[in-house]
C-alpha cells in the first residue's frame, strides 16, 4: 500500500482495509482501502476516498459519483460499455449497476454517494 501514498498528503495513511470479496476477484490480487470523510445522519458513508491496487474484480455499484485522483483503470458495464479512467476523470453510477473493474495502476478516487443508497 505504501506505493499508493508517494507524493500524497499524510492523511492518506489513515486509510483502512476495504476487502474485496474473493468471489468477485477475476484476476490478480487487488486490495482496496477506504477513508470515509462524511456520513449521513443514518450513518451511511456519503463521501470519502477509495484506493485499489491492480487486479480485476466485479462489483455492484451504489449510487455514486467520483473523481479519479491517481492511477488508471477500465470499467466495463453489464451492457458492454467500457470507460477508461485516468486522473481528472469523473463518472457517476446508478445503484445496482453491475461492473467489472480492471485496475492497471494503483487507483485513488474521491467519491460521493447518495445517503442510504443501496443495491437492494
Amino acid at each position: 500500500m505504501d506505493e499508493l501514498f508517494d507524493g500524497f498528503h499524510p492523511v492518506f495513511s489513515e486509510f483502512v482495509s476495504d476487502p474485496i470479496d474473493p468471489e468477485q476477484v477475476m484476476d490478480g490480487d487487488p486490495e482496496a482501502f477506504d477513508l470515509p470523510i462524511a456520513r449521513a445522519e443514518n450513518g451511511s458513508e456519503v463521501a470519502g476516498f477509495w484506493m485499489c491496487t491492480p487486479g480485476t474484480f466485479s462489483d455492484t455499484e451504489l449510487e455514486e459519483s467520483f473523481l479519479v485522483i491517481k492511477g488508471h483503470a477500465e470499467v466495463e458495464m453489464a451492457d458492454g460499455t467500457r470507460i477508461t479512467l485516468s486522473p481528472g476523470d469523473t463518472h457517476s453510477f446508478q445503484a445496482g449497476e453491475q461492473t467489472v473493474w480492471k485496475v492497471t495502476q494503483p487507483l485513488v478516487k474521491s467519491y460521493w454517494t447518495r445517503p442510504g443508497s443501496s443495491t437492494s
